[in-house]
């Protein structure tokens, strides 16, 4: 299991939320862990446009995996996939008030001042590792559903 420490690890590595978590969860779906790094790449930061927080998005990506359609016109399989999803986005809305970055951490960390001051108030170390250990274990307890 992903500890908050982990995480914090990973940030000093240059390892993103997003890419944290699905580096996490890629083996509970038959990717690599390095699989899943790479698959996140790009979406740390909000994808860095500030916007869905990256443990959604490295959560989302997994969920997707496990049971996105891949058959045109599969619309239950589809629909599984959305209930999947949204059973996430609500469980994580609920623990920490919003599904984005500066909901959630209170600053645009696309503006240098912002990142500054969210990093001076421990924010990441404590508010992001959080979310990235939360998004892995609900994730992990959808997935045994």
């Amino acid at each position: 299991m992903l500890t908050e420490k982990e995480v914090s690890e990973g940030f000093k590595k240059g390892f993103d939320c997003s890419m944290q978590v699905a580096g996490e969860l890629a083996p509970d779906v038959g990717l690599t862990r390095e699989q899943g790094l790479k698959l996140m790449a790009c979406f740390g930061v909000g994808a860095g446009q500030g916007s869905l927080c990256g443990a959604v998005s490295g959560a989302m990506m997994i969920i997707g995996y496990r049971y996105g359609n891949t058959e045109p016109g599969d619309m239950a399989t589809k629909g599984l996939c959305m209930s999947k999803k949204n059973e996430f986005c609500e469980r994580f809305q609920k623990e920490f008030g919003s599904l984005t970055c500066p909901g959630i951490m209170g600053y645009d960390l696309r503006v240098p001042e912002e990142s500054k001051k969210a990093a001076e108030k421990g924010l990441f170390d404590t508010l992001c590792t959080r979310a990235c250990t939360f998004a892995v274990q609900t994730v992990r307890d959808i997935l045994k559903e």
